[in-house]
């Protein structure tokens, strides 16, 4: 007894300690965030009784599992998340109240350090998470032939009832929303196919030209733009309803298809990116139509029908990758993931995947033969990272720069160049390198630049490192600011979360007008996209935010890994690797971020769905 009653005791120390190191780790995160002395506040005993209890409960629940190999994998999986999301709210407040993660050695070996101890304060939640999706019960979702009259009534009222949720905000921000790099692409169009710039889509701005076109033919171009906005409002709404149905397909609950309405015609974001003249819009469309396509080659199809499928997602895939020129690195890093888990029809994936490559990158040299342009993809965009460490460096070293070392930076970043260095976003420091050293320095000196490159990061990584971070925080720090400010934002500036000001002026000087119809809701939806009141909101404001699809992707793709989903977890590779392609990008914009919020509640959906530990062959 005496013996049980010592163990007890050890064990209540043990968490004690655990429940003290924990409260540490939120101490500092408290004061990473701006809270004065957090460490030393009188609220520490609370925050340090309650993280006792909680690790109290958790312990119990860990006790009551019988099956131990389950246990230690929701063990390992809720460690893991809460270590990388502890580091990364950790990295991202130094980042926005510091201008900078800690310096050196010691700086980073505290990061981890603390990102440690905040870790077990957050394990009792990310614990319980994998709890809950280790509960969540399969379904047998409806399969070739069946239901095939509700699916089809789903998709029918879907559809309709989402281009009808789109047509107020079509009139309030009438006739389109030109703003991004539309004034760009219309100039283009204007001048004509020669002058078509592969900077942006040659097939975006070939829409944007047929649409011009129209507009003449009728003799308002504003009316051609406005057709080009129901024209990406049909091919949206389809999508979309056909997403619904995919879902409907899986649930089988009347719900499903009204939450699928309001989020994808009623929330915000994608109500109103629906109608911007970006690539983005389009782009975003077609990758949720190439991941649903790809659930119906995983799991709802088999023979003839899945070849008929495999045609489609070839033919889906080549004109997806028309409207973002980094898609087709994702698709090829994919194809290379679907083949190691394709099992005994290896041969076919292979070929299948080998062809999405091919088709995609022949199909935009076919576009442009037919356009008959000659200019060339500016890959300075591929350089938006190592161009902002290398402003960054001179930003903060350039007064105590050897000469050596002063005029390796000045041979890629002119020094006129380093003061404009501005951490989220790069396109002020690109735009100059791209006129004055990126065909001289960079464009054909990869082996040189690549090797300087790497001797100037030696001497300072904490700079390499922060620029990348800053340029990325985005996509991985939930609490950021600056996807949503790095221009500005605000009601008269139109430059917030989403970009609404309208610059539709052509080279002759004719303005293509914006005209409000509902300005009151016009007014009401620039307070959330432009003006971010959303900032204001506890809790709902998660879904406006960046970082919140990054880690709800990540945290889907690590739930298929955890409940043996094997075939889910491979087509959740698909949204991953692109937007692994993004964290090289110029800037974090919650356009760029608008084919994962389209596509998160089919990966979450797939969960229902027992793909086994079989792979793509086991189907059938």
């Amino acid at each position: 007894m005496d013996i049980r009653k010592q163990w007890k005791s050890a064990e209540t120390w043990i968490r004690g300690i655990w429940a003290f190191a924990g409260t540490y780790g939120v101490c500092c995160l408290g004061s990473a965030a701006g809270l004065s002395h957090a460490s030393f506040s009188v609220l520490s005993v609370p925050v340090m009784l309650l993280l006792f209890g909680l690790l109290g409960r958790t312990e119990r629940r860990l006790r009551e599992m019988t099956d131990k190999r389950l246990l230690w994998r929701g063990v390992r999986y809720g460690a893991m998340v809460s270590f990388l999301f502890s580091v990364a709210m950790l990295m991202g407040y130094q980042l926005q109240n510091f201008g900078m993660t800690g310096a050196g050695i010691r700086g980073k070996l505290l990061i981890l350090l603390r990102g440690g101890c905040l870790s077990i304060a957050v394990f009792p939640f990310a614990h319980a998470l994998f709890s809950a999706i280790g509960r969540i019960p399969f379904r047998e979702p409806v399969q070739e032939g069946q239901g095939k009259r509700r699916s089809g009534k789903a998709f029918g009222i879907s559809a309709a009832a989402i281009f009808l949720c789109l047509v107020p905000v079509w009139l309030a921000y009438y006739p389109v929303i030109m703003s991004y790099d539309f004034h760009r692409q219309l100039g283009e169009a204007w001048k004509g196919f020669a002058w078509f710039w592969p900077y942006q889509p040659i097939a975006h701005t070939w829409l944007i030209w047929l649409f011009l076109q129209l507009g003449q033919l009728v003799g308002s171009l504003q009316t051609g733009m406005a057709c080009m906005a129901l024209f990406q409002m049909l091919v949206y709404s389809l999508v979309a309803g056909y997403a619904c149905a995919f879902l409907y397909r899986i649930v089988q609950r009347p719900w499903t298809v009204a939450a699928g309405i309001l989020f994808f015609g009623v929330f915000p974001l994608n109500s109103v990116l629906a109608l911007c003249a970006t690539k983005d819009v389009l782009f975003g469309t077609l990758f949720l139509l190439f991941i649903l396509l790809l659930g119906e080659c995983f799991f709802f199809s088999r023979g003839r029908r899945r070849m008929a499928l495999s045609v489609l997602l070839l033919l889906e895939g080549c004109l997806m990758m028309q409207f973002r020129n980094n898609c087709i690195y994702a698709v090829a890093a994919f194809g290379a993931c679907w083949v190691l888990a394709a099992g005994r029809e290896r041969l076919r994936v292979l070929l299948l995947c080998a062809l999405l490559v091919a088709g995609g990158k022949g199909t935009e040299r076919a576009i442009r033969a037919a356009i008959g342009t000659e200019m060339e993809i500016a890959k300075v965009e591929m350089y938006s990272v190592p161009i902002q460490q290398f402003a960054r460096v001179g930003y903060y070293h350039g007064e105590e720069l050897d000469v050596e070392t002063w005029q390796l930076l000045n041979r890629y970043v002119p020094h006129e160049y380093w003061a404009n260095y501005y951490p989220p976003i790069s396109d002020g420091v690109k735009g100059n390198v791209a006129v004055t050293t990126f065909s001289g320095a960079w464009e054909g000196h990869e082996g040189q630049l690549l090797a300087d490159w790497f001797r100037l990061g030696v001497r300072y990584p904490n700079e390499y490192l922060d620029a990348f971070l800053e340029l990325t925080r985005g996509y991985w720090f939930p609490d950021d600011r600056s996807y949503a400010e790095c221009l500005g934002y605000g009601t008269e500036g139109r430059l917030g979360t989403i970009y609404t000001h309208n610059i539709g002026f052509l080279e002759d000087g004719t303005e293509i007008l914006h005209e409000s119809k509902l300005p009151w809701l016009e007014g009401l939806l620039e307070k959330i996209v432009s003006g971010n009141a959303y900032y204001d909101w506890p809790v709902i404001s998660l879904p406006f935010k960046s970082a919140f699809y990054f880690w709800a992707l990540f945290l889907v793709w690590l739930a298929f890994l955890f409940r043996r989903q094997r075939k889910q977890a491979v087509l959740c590779l698909f949204p991953l690797l692109y937007m692994g392609t993004l964290l090289l990008g110029p800037v974090v914009q919650m356009r760029y971020v608008f084919p994962f919020i389209l596509s998160l509640p089919v990966l979450a959906g797939l969960l229902l769905i027992n793909g086994g530990r079989g792979s793509y062959a086991d189907i059938e």
